[in-house]
């Protein structure tokens, strides 16, 4: 049985770039274009199942940079709220909201006003 070969592609990267990608593959043992293969089928599984998947490619720039805009904010909630979950957690084990804060990078009271209670 015959296996169906793939497109190619080719990517344009900075030669330190190409230097990790390679040492990557290297570590694994497998070829560059695998480790390629690899990388941009996981980022396809990624995808999947997201509005940014089903943007038409016939609408307008601006309405697709809109559909995918819409999607990324959902997204960001999302990472939102389990960051608040988290940060209640830690908070309720015995952390502090200026531990909290210094993990993200904020003021205590910017983590406290953005997490201290759950959003609904």
């Amino acid at each position: 049985m015959l296996k169906q070969q793939g497109h190619l592609a080719r990517v344009g990267v900075s030669a330190e770039t190409e230097q990790v990608l390679r040492q990557a593959a290297l570590v694994r043992g497998i070829p560059i274009s695998r480790y390629l293969a690899q990388l941009v089928e996981a980022e396809v599984r990624r995808r999947r199942g997201t509005s940014v998947e089903g943007i038409a490619l016939d609408l307008p720039e601006p309405e697709q940079a809109l559909v995918a805009l819409a999607e990324v904010r959902k997204s960001i909630d999302e990472l939102d709220q389990i960051a608040g979950r988290l940060a209640r957690s830690a908070v309720k084990h015995g952390g502090s909201w200026a531990d909290v804060g210094s993990s993200l990078k904020l003021k205590e009271q910017a983590a406290r006003r953005a997490h201290e209670r759950p959003r609904e």
